[in-house]
């Protein structure tokens, strides 16, 4: 069978993740327009399965599909899409149109798998991404420097993190990536650093890596904080919160507050011996390598086309 990866033209697509698994199970990768734009539909011409990175791709995968009854689509969540805070009137509108072509669905996480399966009932696996840099370092002792990676969606809990260092003075905060869109502030334990061209330097600077989201699907630079010798702190909306049991339990904030998040940081900073949990984040990062989560994608994407062929 041929399958072909669509991706939307979003400019942040698309993932690595998702691009590697779709060039183990696909033989064309083509770019879709955002929204209703023009689109050569000769760049489908013979699939037999449409693999989409997100829900943006399913009206030009309909129009195939239309012209093709046999031709079956799967498409990635790994966004907000089936998340009820964003489930408004319009994004409605668009999966009653849109929705029913949609034949299974692999999503990052199980939080998002229950959403899915609570809107439409359709087959959907759950593989995670996989960690891209592996820094390793000759780490001497635990220091007061705290992490952030993230885009400039709000839902991902920088603005409550910085909020946070108020109440952590004798800590630093330093923010990386496209959150420094939506960050305005002069304290001075909090350093905004925009984009960065490598995360090394500070995976190798700071000890806590902490992302207090109210939704975040399952992001690849908590795997890379671990795998590099941070200790997490993230929330219960973080899809890695679903693998976090025993001692790492004691990563996961169940409210994500500014205060609260200042108390689980200082309390994970005081933990005395650490060596315990660092080798378990170290072991969990590790099971998540990118030549062990394709092996499970290509498994997962096997199972979703046997149901629904």
């Amino acid at each position: 069978m041929k399958a072909t990866f669509l991706y939307p033209a979003s400019g942040i697509s698309p993932h690595y993740a998702h691009l590697t698994w779709a060039k183990t199970v696909c033989k064309k990768v083509v770019e879709t327009p955002m929204g209703f734009g023009r689109f050569d539909y000769s760049q489908l011409e013979g699939s037999d399965i449409l693999l989409l990175e997100s829900l943006y791709c399913v009206p030009f995968a309909r129009k195939f599909k239309k012209n093709n009854p046999d031709c079956k689509i799967v498409t990635i969540i790994a966004d907000t899409s089936f998340w009820n805070e964003r489930l408004g009137v319009l994004r409605k509108v668009f999966y009653w149109r849109y929705l029913g072509m949609v034949d299974g669905f692999v999503s990052v996480s199980e939080r998002i798998k229950r959403d899915i399966q609570g809107y439409v009932d359709r087959p959907v696996e759950v593989v995670r991404p996989f960690l891209v840099n592996k820094y390793d370092f000759n780490r001497r002792g635990f220091n007061k420097n705290v992490l952030f990676v993230g885009n400039d969606a709000v839902e991902k809990g920088f603005g409550k993190l910085v909020k946070a260092m108020e109440h952590l003075p004798d800590f630093d905060l330093y923010l990386v990536g496209d959150c420094y869109k939506k960050i305005k502030t002069n304290k001075p334990n909090v350093h905004v650093e925009k984009r960065v061209p490598s995360l090394k330097p500070y995976f190798g600077k700071c000890s806590i890596y902490a992302h207090p989201a109210d939704f975040d699907p399952c992001p690849s630079a908590i795997w890379e904080a671990m795998y590099a010798g941070l200790l997490p702190v993230i929330s219960t909306g973080v899809g890695q919160s679903e693998l976090f049991k025993g001692d790492l339990g004691r990563l996961v904030l169940k409210n994500n507050e500014p205060k609260s998040i200042a108390d689980k940081i200082s309390e994970v900073y005081s933990i005395g011996d650490k060596r315990k949990i660092l080798e378990s984040c170290r072991k969990l990062a590790n099971d998540h390598t990118k030549e062990k989560i394709v092996s499970r994608f290509k498994v997962a994407f096997s199972k979703i086309l046997k149901e629904i062929s």
